[in-house]
């Protein structure tokens, strides 16, 4: 009996369907459940930082301290929200499309969904702390709409498809990260001999060598066999140098 597969169109990637077992099912209804209570405290810090309040915040604050109610703040809590209820919204979508229409949810994924929430969180504050910076390197800058309110909702927008579109934010991150710090791997080259060379030749022969020429000097000489002629370099023939270097020559010009 040939395998029944489907195509997760989030991930892109083909999985087996293997039916749901007991220990499958009771992951299954713990993720729901553990979602939908994540959803609720979400919302609900949702709603105490539109209103400025932060009670929960204020539980783990030191004695004295208020809560910390500035702009800058508020607009990082509104992005940390949403990418936490992207991610819950996001579980709950593959919790119905595995177990309540496929049935066949493995309960090897429930760490998924426990981690869904907070990784979208953390998440959505990176991205947003990437785009709001600016970085040159990633792509330029990014202006928000006038007044707190418009801000307020640019991070929580982004926040939210963040967390919803984690896989996609974690290429994203990746194709960034290698831009940002490529390292250029160290190539190292023989220097070639250049003596008895004329400086076209000398050219010719460093290209080749993937070198580049440097300083030219010249230094007068009694032999007319060595007139334009290099009779000194540096680095000396046989030495190596670093891919792309420079090569000192000396040219032999007739002595006045």
């Amino acid at each position: 009996m040939e395998e029944e597969t489907v195509l997760d169109e989030q991930t892109g990637k083909i999985y087996k369907l293997e039916p749901e077992k007991g220990w499958d099912i009771a992951a299954a209804i713990f993720s729901i459940l553990y979602l939908v209570a994540m959803l609720t405290f979400f919302s609900w810090q949702l709603v105490e930082t539109c209103v400025g309040q932060g009670l929960l915040l204020k539980l783990f604050l030191p004695k004295g301290v208020d809560y910390p109610n500035s702009p800058l703040y508020r607009l990082m809590a509104y992005t940390v929200i949403g990418g936490g209820l992207g991610g819950i919204v996001n579980g709950i979508r593959s919790f119905i499309s595995w177990h309540a229409e496929r049935k066949a949810f493995g309960r090897r994924y429930v760490w998924k969904y426990i981690t869904l929430p907070l990784l979208g969180a953390v998440l959505a504050a990176i991205v947003y702390a990437i785009v709001r910076g600016g970085i040159a390197a990633l792509g330029g800058s990014y202006t928000p709409g006038e007044g707190f309110t418009n801000q307020a909702m640019s991070a929580f927008a982004i926040g939210a498809l963040s967390g919803y579109g984690s896989h996609k934010v974690f290429k994203w991150l990746d194709g960034h990260v290698n831009k940002l710090f490529r390292i250029t791997p160290i190539i190292e080259v023989t220097v070639p001999d250049l003596k008895g060379k004329s400086q076209s030749e000398v050219e010719v022969a460093l290209k080749q060598s993937d070198l580049k020429l440097g300083k030219v000097s010249q230094k007068a000489s009694a032999d007319p066999s060595e007139f334009s002629k290099v009779i000194d370099q540096n680095p000396p023939a046989g030495s190596t140098s670093l891919k792309g270097g420079l090569v000192d020559i000396t040219i032999a010009i007739k002595a006045s």
